[in-house]
């Protein structure tokens, strides 16, 4: 996580937009605490698991005629942290998709776990995810082991952990539960 900076001289969310778009195409950029932070580049296991999120849940949503989709991140606005756009790699949008590289209205979030994520790095972004309105799961997932923790709006962000190749993600917000299998399958993930 980035170094905390005095508010005059963090940059805003407009500022990073107007920056970020002036990157090079491929580049992952995040704004934490006003702080323009580059992320590493994800490992295919890492991409795996999150394609394979996405796809189960849009595949339940073929299934129930859903109105919320699931969509691969981009900057979420955390009310928490005005100065602050964080990337998950999943989010479930409660509504259709709109042209914009930005989202405040995540109802389930997801981070699929890599070196970067350091135990400060986590309880920050539970910390600001927690502070989406309409957010009710913020999950991450591991790519060491089998294993998900399942952070609930409803219990005041206690969090669930399941593992193993037998277990299966629940997604109370929307009624969809994906098997292990579905989530770490074309991965060596023991």
């Amino acid at each position: 996580m980035a170094a905390k900076l005095a508010q005059a001289d963090q940059m805003t969310v407009e500022e990073f937009l107007a920056f970020a778009q002036a990157r090079p195409e491929g580049e992952r950029w995040e704004l934490i605490e006003g702080i323009a932070v580059l992320s590493p580049s994800p490992t295919q296991w890492h991409q795996i698991i999150a394609l394979n999120i996405a796809t189960a849940i849009n595949a339940a949503k073929l299934r129930k005629d859903a109105a919320w989709i699931a969509i691969l991140g981009v900057g979420t606005r955390v009310p928490v942290s005005p100065n602050s756009l964080p990337q998950p790699d999943v989010f479930v949008k409660s509504g259709p998709a709109v042209d914009s590289p930005v989202t405040d209205d995540a109802l389930i979030i997801f981070e699929v776990l890599s070196k970067s994520n350091t135990k400060t790095d986590q309880a920050w972004r539970k910390r600001v995810y927690a502070s989406v309105p309409n957010c009710q799961h913020y999950v991450t997932l591991a790519t060491k082991t089998q294993e998900a923790t399942r952070y609930d709006r409803n219990d005041g962000w206690q969090g669930e952990t399941v593992a193993g190749p037998a277990a299966v993600l629940s997604l109370p917000a929307i009624d969809v539960k994906i098997p292990f299998a579905e989530i770490y399958r074309w991965t060596a993930i023991e």
